[in-house]
């Protein structure tokens, strides 16, 4: 059941409308889903005898429902699993799209089903991976690098850790970073999901993957949705499964044999691709905790720094920083502590 102070007025009125039934019927059989860090609303409501999900985007956010409309054409052309579009209100921020269901990854992955799920997840990032890199429609991704690494350094190392010494950790974290950009910037350049995780791939049926929360699709380096999928914040996979992997994924690669690339480059590239990613995780969970008091991920915040101490030591030109993380990590079990 939807409570009448979970949706706007106006909102019930163009959902009566646009599915043809009534608001009472839509409070009555509806739910609203949980969420996590996003900053939308989710509700499943009835629809031509099944069901479909309303997705509310507040406004002031820089979610765009025109961006995900477009992205999501433009996905369904290359043939990538995302929910079908019924209905769409840009001024309300609304949409309505295909209920996939609720086996998520996140939850539904075990031992006996995870190969075969995330080989059939890997061929949608070869789908993703090919798609035209219009950047009239996807921004790139060196565009908000240096957001990420502010998101980083003001909401998770000054408001949420309130480090000491503050000044040397930022100079730290700064050579760091930039020595991930000037790596990534020399690896093939992709259409990626960018948030490609578990949480955001569904078992569907007929041996199907489902694809969601697409975005924020830009085009970037090659290993970033493969970071997403091998370090996950879920689950630790063994080094076996990931070479498997990593080989499926090289080849059945496009881009991987164009660029003659083999499974140790790729992986090299999903590393670096990590490290980045982590960081602006870390500086964005900090910040929806802060602002929007949500502690469902705080819980992660600890897989994250040690996936990045791991993985910078395993480097050459990143392998002093692991004892930056290292200090990190009493500060913020403290942290954690108080909360």
């Amino acid at each position: 059941m939807i409570q009448p102070s979970d949706i706007s007025a106006e909102s019930l009125n163009w959902l009566s409308e646009s599915i043809g039934i009534s608001k009472a019927d839509i409070l009555a059989t509806g739910e609203k889903l949980r969420i996590e860090s996003s900053q939308r609303t989710f509700f499943r409501i009835p629809f031509n005898d099944k069901s479909s999900i309303l997705m509310v985007v507040p406004a002031g956010i820089d979610e765009s429902i025109e961006s995900f409309y477009t992205k999501a054409k433009i996905f369904k052309k290359a043939n990538v699993n995302v929910p079908d579009i019924y209905y769409i209100n840009d001024t309300l921020g609304h949409l309505i799209v295909e209920d996939f269901g609720d086996d998520v990854l996140q939850f539904y992955l075990n031992k006996k089903n995870s190969n075969k799920l995330i080989k059939l997840a890997l061929e949608q990032i070869h789908k993703i991976e090919i798609i035209e890199l219009d950047k009239n429609i996807f921004s790139n991704f060196e565009n908000i690098t240096e957001n990420n690494l502010n998101l980083f350094k003001e909401f998770f190392l000054e408001e949420f850790l309130e480090a000491s010494e503050l000044e040397a950790f930022k100079e730290e974290i700064d050579e760091f970073y930039s020595i991930l950009i000037s790596e990534l910037k020399n690896h093939p350049q992709v259409i990626n999901h960018y948030d490609f995780e578990s949480r955001n791939l569904m078992a569907l049926p007929k041996e199907k993957i489902g694809v969601i929360d697409f975005q924020d699709a830009l085009i970037g380096p090659l290993g970033i949705d493969l970071a997403s999928l091998f370090k996950d914040l879920y689950r630790e996979w063994t080094k076996e499964e990931i070479s498997n992997w990593l080989d499926f994924y090289v080849e059945n690669s496009q881009i991987a044999k164009k660029a003659s690339l083999k499974s140790i480059d790729v992986k090299r590239m999903i590393d670096f691709a990590s490290l980045q990613r982590q960081i602006r995780i870390l500086g964005k969970l900090s910040q929806v905790f802060l602002e929007l008091k949500r502690s469902e991920r705080l819980k992660d915040f600890k897989t994250i720094l040690k996936y990045l101490m791991n993985t910078s030591s395993e480097y050459t030109e990143t392998k002093k920083y692991k004892d930056f993380f290292k200090n990190l990590l009493p500060i913020l079990e403290q942290r954690l502590k108080t909360l």
